[in-house]
C-alpha cells in the first residue's frame, strides 16, 4: 500500500519543482496518474478481500504490525486530492470532498492503530519504524490541505491532525531509538525501514511552511533534523547495497521524495547559496530511487518472486 504513496509523494515533490525550479509540469501530472492508477488498483484489491477473504483482512487490521501499512492508502487519496485541485477549477470542489473523505478516514485509521497498540501491548521488540506511517499521514493532512480548505471544519482537521502528528512522532521517536540501539538487530530484509524515519520531520517542515506560509525557524530545524538522518542513512549505503530485493525497499521511497519536496520549499521561500544544488540532487536522488525500486519490483513480480514475501509493503 506504499507504493501509491511513494508515487504520491514524488509527484509532489515535481510539483514544487515545477513552481520553483522550472521543471516540466508534464513529469508531475504523470506521476500523479501513477499514482491514481496505483491507488485505484489496490483499493479494489482490498475491496475484494474483505469481500472474500474478510476473515485474513481483520487478522491484518488487528496485527500490530500489517495495521501500520493501512494509513498508505489515506494517505495516496490526500496526495490525489492536492493535486487534482491545483490541476483544474473544474475538478476543486471534487477535490476538497476527496480530500475531506480521505483525511476524516486516516484520523480513524490513526485512533483505532493506536488504540491496537494500547490494548495489545506492544512488546518493544516487535516495534519497528513502519508504526511511524499513521502519524506520518498527520503530517501530510496540513501539508495537502493547506490552502484548499482554509475555513471551516477543514481548517479545524488540518490543525488538529498536525497537532496530533507533533505530538506523537516526538513521544515515539524516543521509544524507536530505544528499539533500534539496544533491544537487537532489525531483520536484514527490514533495514529499508529505517528511512521511514526520515519522513516525520521533513513532512513537519512542509505542513509548518503550508500552515504558516514561510519557511521559518520551525520550518527549517525540522528540516535539518530530515537532513542529518539521510546524512546517517546514507553513510549506511554500503549495508543496503548488499541486501537482496524485498518489498521493503518501498520504504526508502516516500521517506527521500517528503524530503525533496521540503528542500525545494525551502530553496523556494528562504534560499541560500546552496539551496538550489541541495534541492536539486534531493530530487534527483529520490526520482531515482524510486525508480531503482520500481523496477526491481516489476522484474520480481514477472519471476514470481513477489509471492514468496510475506511483507505487505
Amino acid at each position: 500500500m506504499t507504493i501509491g504513496m511513494s508515487l504520491g509523494g514524488l509527484g509532489t515533490a515535481w510539483s514544487g519543482a515545477a513552481v520553483y525550479l522550472g521543471a516540466p509540469s508534464f513529469i508531475r501530472d504523470s506521476l500523479f496518474l501513477l499514482t491514481v492508477c496505483t491507488t485505484a488498483i489496490t483499493g479494489l484489491l482490498y475491496a475484494l478481500k474483505i469481500l472474500l477473504y474478510r476473515e485474513v483482512f481483520l487478522s491484518e487490521l488487528l496485527n500490530v504490525e500489517t495495521a501500520n501499512l493501512f494509513p498508505g492508502l489515506t494517505i495516496s487519496v490526500m496526495l490525489i486530492g492536492s493535486w487534482l485541485y491545483g490541476f483544474s477549477a473544474e475538478w476543486q470542489t471534487f477535490a476538497i470532498a476527496l480530500w475531506l473523505g480521505a483525511c476524516s478516514m486516516h484520523i480513524v485509521l490513526a485512533l483505532f492503530i493506536l488504540r491496537t497498540w494500547i490494548t495489545h501491548n506492544v512488546e518493544i521488540q516487535r516495534a519497528n519504524p513502519s508504526m511511524f506511517v499513521p502519524i506520518v499521514g498527520l503530517f501530510v493532512a496540513p501539508l495537502t490541505g493547506a490552502g484548499m480548505v482554509d475555513a471551516g471544519i477543514g481548517h479545524s482537521m488540518i490543525w488538529f491532525c498536525f497537532s496530533v502528528a507533533l505530538l506523537f512522532w516526538l513521544a515515539l521517536f524516543p521509544v524507536m531509538l530505544n528499539r533500534i540501539l539496544f533491544h537487537g538487530q532489525l531483520p536484514q530484509q527490514f533495514l529499508p525501514t529505517l528511512s521511514i524515519l526520515i519522513a516525520p520531520p521533513a513532512l513537519a517542515a512542509g505542513a509548518t511552511t503550508a500552515l504558516v506560509g514561510d519557511f521559518g525557524i520551525a520550518s527549517q530545524g525540522f528540516f535539518y533534523i530530515a537532513l542529518f538522518q539521510a546524512l546517517l542513512l546514507g553513510s549506511m549505503a554500503p549495508i543496503f547495497f548488499k541486501l537482496s530485493f524485498h518489498l521493503s525497499w518501498w520504504a526508502f521511497a516516500f521517506p527521500s521524495a517528503a524530503l525533496a519536496s521540503a528542500a525545494i520549499s525551502r530553496h523556494g521561500l528562504a534560499p541560500d547559496a546552496l539551496s538550489a544544488l541541495a534541492a536539486v540532487s534531493l530530487l534527483t536522488i529520490s526520482t531515482l530511487v524510486i525508480g531503482y525500486v520500481a523496477l526491481h519490483t516489476i522484474l520480481a513480480t514477472v519471476r514470481g518472486e513477489l509471492l514468496e514475501q510475506r511483507a505487505d509493503l
